[in-house]
């Protein structure tokens, strides 16, 4: 029906929101992947350091920057997490009931929040990386590859059209040291500061497909 009274723009619609897709199942498999038929991201790859969560997220992030200093890490890192650890950092107070405030609580460092992020599920806990994420190597084998089909068995006895998008990539990491993990547990809290709040969770679980080593989604 949506080809049959639509204008010809509807292809454009249907291609944006195919490459939306691709797209978010590429930053999935850069931060985790390791799944069936994935590239191992950056939380599945051997050699990347891994810090113990300590008393709150400001201490661990503190002992995080040490472990990359001994590792000559470039200058230029940034933190990426889960929205839930956003979620923490932005009710954190102190003593006085004031808001400690983000960037106080990763200690001014470039930090990012994203639903790629996906939270471990036994133990609930959310990965907060830390390092230099230029170090990220993406290696795509083709652009957005776009099959139609009009005559896929099952669509063409409804009278509809088959489409597929495919993408071919894989990730590397050029230094795996460039970069230091800690999970991030259900209870945890920005600061040791009285009147830190810890956190409410609400999370999404999705899934990815593909073949590899090189992915496809």
């Amino acid at each position: 029906q949506l080809i049959l009274q639509s204008t010809p723009a509807v292809e454009g619609i249907l291609r944006s929101m195919m490459a939306r897709d691709i797209a978010i199942a590429v930053d999935k498999a850069a931060v985790r992947g390791g799944g069936t038929n994935e590239p191992n991201g950056i939380l599945e790859t051997l050699g990347v350091q891994t810090e113990s969560y300590a008393v709150d997220i400001f201490s661990t992030v503190a002992d995080m920057v040490s472990k990359a200093n001994v590792a000559n890490v470039d200058a230029s890192r940034a933190i990426l997490t889960s929205h839930a650890v956003e979620t923490i950092a932005l009710k954190s107070l102190d003593a006085d009931g004031r808001p400690h405030g983000v960037a106080a609580v990763f200690h001014g460092i470039p930090t990012a929040f994203s639903n790629q992020v996906e939270a471990n599920v036994s133990p609930v806990a959310d990965p907060l990386i830390y390092g230099d994420f230029s170090e990220v190597l993406i290696g795509m084998w083709s652009g957005l590859d776009v099959l139609v089909n009009p005559f896929a068995e099952t669509p063409y006895t409804k009278g509809n059209v088959y489409l597929r998008a495919m993408a071919t990539m894989d990730v590397t990491l050029r230094h795996p040291q460039a970069f230091v993990t800690t999970e991030v547990p259900a209870n945890a809290v920005a600061t040791g500061s009285t009147g830190a709040t810890s956190r409410t969770r609400v999370m999404a679980i999705g899934s990815t497909t593909g073949t590899g080593p090189s992915w496809e989604a």
